[in-house]
């Protein structure tokens, strides 16, 4: 347990992460086949939720949704019904599979997650503002503020008031902004293929989304 915590809560890159926890789904395998849990059979119900809960969320880290689901298929019933962190991400999956973007983020940032997690967590959720973002900024030509705070998590009301904070957090990217006809004109973001597969992904050189106040 201890060397999984260190793990994921390092600033090992997601594709990283995500070989050193592929070694270890052997041994879960073998650890719910076990014996010493009720229902499962298995030992030690903290350790495969941590894992697996962790092996999920960084599947999604490194944008490997249909493999997030095949994982799923994988975990251990029992355990699934039991423990809320593996409730957590089936709950996410189907938000992030069915692209409920508002639901994405509450899950993410109202779920009770486990200390443990909440690294990965808040790396997914960085991951999550930054690709889409830059579906939307190549999918309109035209937005509303407040819709554009939607798929970013940020405050709705806020964008409604057309707070500067808000705007500002568009326009850093290149983004323009009218105020006669309240719409944001997107810039296409590009990024390298290195770049969108890290945590940080365009966060880190643009350094958006920091404002004070400015998530929800």
């Amino acid at each position: 347990m201890e060397q999984l915590a260190t793990l994921v809560s390092s600033n090992a890159p997601p594709s990283h992460l995500f070989e050193a926890l592929s070694l270890y789904e052997h041994e879960a395998c073998l650890i719910s086949e076990g014996s010493g849990y009720p229902g499962t059979g298995g030992g030690d119900p903290t350790l495969l939720s941590t894992f697996y809960s962790s092996f999920f969320l960084v599947h999604l880290l490194t944008d490997q949704v249909p493999e997030a689901r095949a994982l799923t298929k994988r975990m251990p019933g029992s355990l699934i019904h039991q423990d809320s962190s593996l409730q957590n991400c089936l709950t996410l999956l189907r938000a992030v599979w069915q692209t409920q973007v508002e639901q994405v983020y509450r899950i993410l940032r109202q779920c009770p997650w486990p200390e443990v997690l909440q690294p990965l967590v808040r790396r997914y959720e960085s991951f999550y503002q930054d690709k889409t973002l830059i579906s939307v900024s190549t999918s309109y030509e035209a937005i509303r503020l407040s819709t554009a705070a939607k798929y970013l998590g940020l405050d709705e009301q806020s964008a409604e008031q057309e707070d500067p904070n808000i705007i500002a957090n568009f326009t850093k990217c290149g983004w323009t902004w009218d105020p006669e006809t309240k719409l944001l004109h997107p810039k296409p973001i590009v990024v390298s293929p290195m770049d969108n597969q890290s945590s940080n992904g365009i966060r880190g050189a643009m350094k958006m989304l920091g404002t004070s106040g400015s998530l929800s």
